[in-house]
């Protein structure tokens, strides 16, 4: 369940074939429900890192067990923290985006490259 939890997350957050939420509403559907906020929460993540971004403040990461990641960020503006612990599948979604990658400190993730073909 959770495989497929995390391919519906992946199909939502793809451009170039995103998966309609409303046309496809029955896969959203209790325990599968959570996909959409999943979504939600990694866009929200990625706006306020882009804003940090463009601050330059680096948000500090402490990796857990079991590749869980927990973000510590400031908020731009207030005088709060936010804390967002990541399982490593949001992990890996969130550092295909440029700011996640920034925040995590890697190069932003590509689609994995295609084989080249023999030659012979």
């Amino acid at each position: 369940m959770r495989d497929f939890l995390y391919r519906l997350v992946r199909r939502l957050r793809e451009d170039a074939r995103p998966l309609s939420r409303n046309r496809h509403f029955h896969a959203f559907t209790g325990e599968t429900g959570r996909a959409l906020r999943i979504d939600r929460h990694l866009r929200d993540l990625e706006q306020h890192l882009e804003l940090l971004r463009a601050r330059g403040e680096r948000p500090r990461v402490r990796a857990l067990s079991g590749g869980t990641v927990q973000l510590i960020l400031r908020h731009p503006t207030l005088a709060v923290v936010r804390t967002a612990t990541l399982s490593p599948e949001e992990v890996a979604l969130l550092a295909q985006s440029p700011a996640g990658a920034w925040a995590l400190g890697e190069a932003p993730s590509q689609s994995p490259p295609k084989p080249a073909a023999k030659q012979g």
